[in-house]
């Protein structure tokens, strides 16, 4: 079965001033109950991470487990509109096996960064979660245009997560 791949544009410094350090903590220590007060105050700016719509007072009905990662998933929601998906869909593999072969970085330019801490990072739906800052988006922007400039061969592919990175700038 193959991954869908999903994207979103997302306030990164936004989340990094006030949302980071409560949901790594929450990773370190295996706790709750920070993320749960975060919740709690943000509750007017959250949304059901797979709809998209307004929480309402039954939203911890929804959770599959009770762990860190499923609470971090509903207080990420103020960062971004999970209705706004600007992801490759089903055919990121190639791509993503294409540019690890032609870049050979640590970081994938498709993916970004993890999030937490080794052996714990923040992965609410067990498939993979990353992050972007604006400045991790541009240089990945400006690194693909490079790439396309050496080896045209690779514009189909390109293409795609050229406008992806694009309308995540605009």
């Amino acid at each position: 079965m193959s991954m869908e791949h999903k994207a979103f544009v997302f306030d990164y410094d936004a989340f990094i001033q006030e949302l980071a350090d409560i949901l790594e903590n929450a990773l370190i220590v295996n706790q709750k109950n920070e993320l749960i007060t975060f919740i709690e105050n943000n509750f007017s700016y959250l949304k059901y991470p797979d709809e998209g719509e307004p929480l309402d007072s039954s939203w911890k009905e929804m959770l599959d487990t009770e762990d860190i990662s499923q609470y971090g998933d509903f207080a990420i929601t103020k960062y971004y509109n999970p209705q706004c998906d600007i992801g490759l869909g089903y055919d990121w593999l190639p791509l993503y096996d294409m540019l690890f072969n032609e870049l050979d970085k640590d970081t994938s330019p498709l993916l970004g960064k993890n999030f937490g801490i080794p052996g714990n990072y923040f992965n609410p739906g067990q498939m993979g979660s990353y992050f972007q800052s604006l400045e991790q988006v541009k240089n990945n922007f400006e690194l693909l245009n490079w790439l396309l400039n050496e080896k045209k061969e690779h514009l189909p592919n390109l293409a795609l997560l050229i406008k992806m990175l694009s309308n995540a700038l605009e």
